[in-house]
C-alpha cells in the first residue's frame, strides 16, 4: 500500500508539473500572438493530446492563463496615489504605474482585445483591466480640468487604455520613458495642471 501512495503522489506531482508547463508555454505563446494548441504543445514540449487532456477547450486554457498572469501582476493600489500632494507628481506617478502594468502585459492585452468577441474569458479579463485603469483615472486631480469631469475622465481612461499604450510603444516606437513622459504632459494639459 505504501508503494501505491508513493506512486500516486508522484503521478500527481508530475501531472501538476505538466499542467504548469502547458500554462507557462501558453502564456508565452499568447503574448507572442499565437493561440493554437499545436504551438502551445510544441512550446511546452508535450503532445497535442496532452494539452487537450489538461485543457479540453480554448476557454479552459484562456482561464488558466489569465489566472496565471493575474496572480503575478503587482501594482500599487490606486488610492495610495491620493497621498501625493503635488498634482503634477501624482499624475506622473499614476501614468508610470498604469503604463508599467501595460508593459508587463503588452502582448497579452493585444491578444485579449483581438479575441474578446469570441471568448467570454478574455472579454471578462479585458473588462477587469479596463476597471483597473478606471480606478487609477478616478484618483487624478480634476479640479482645474478644461472640461466637465465626466468628459475629461473618459478621455483619461482612453489615454491610459492598453490599446493607447500599444499604439505609443509598438506602433510608434516610443520608449517606455517617452511614452510615460509624453502621456503625462498630454494629460496635464487636459487636467490643467503643471508637471
Amino acid at each position: 500500500m505504501t508503494k501505491r501512495k508513493y506512486d500516486s503522489d508522484r503521478r500527481s506531482a508530475i501531472a501538476e508539473q505538466t499542467r504548469q508547463a502547458i500554462i507557462e508555454a501558453a502564456v508565452k505563446m499568447h503574448g507572442l500572438g499565437n493561440v493554437t494548441f499545436a504551438a502551445v504543445a510544441e512550446a511546452a514540449g508535450v503532445s497535442l493530446p496532452t494539452v487537450n487532456k489538461y485543457f479540453p477547450t480554448r476557454e479552459d486554457l484562456f482561464l488558466a492563463c489569465t489566472s496565471h498572469v493575474a496572480s503575478r501582476l503587482e501594482f500599487d493600489p490606486p488610492q495610495s496615489f491620493l497621498e501625493i500632494a503635488n498634482p503634477g507628481e501624482q499624475l506622473q506617478r499614476v501614468v508610470h504605474e498604469v503604463f508599467s502594468l501595460h508593459e508587463r502585459m503588452i502582448g497579452h492585452a493585444w491578444m485579449g482585445y483581438k479575441l474578446e468577441d469570441d471568448s467570454p474569458v478574455l472579454a471578462k479579463t479585458m473588462q477587469d483591466i479596463e476597471g483597473i485603469v478606471a480606478m487609477f483615472a478616478e484618483v487624478l486631480p480634476y479640479e482645474n480640468a478644461t472640461d466637465e469631469r465626466d468628459v475629461v475622465e473618459r478621455f483619461v481612461r482612453a489615454a491610459l487604455n492598453p490599446l493607447s499604450y500599444r499604439a505609443l510603444r509598438v506602433k510608434n516606437g516610443l520608449s517606455f520613458e517617452d511614452a510615460v513622459n509624453n502621456m503625462t504632459f498630454a494629460l496635464a494639459g487636459v487636467l490643467n495642471i503643471e508637471v
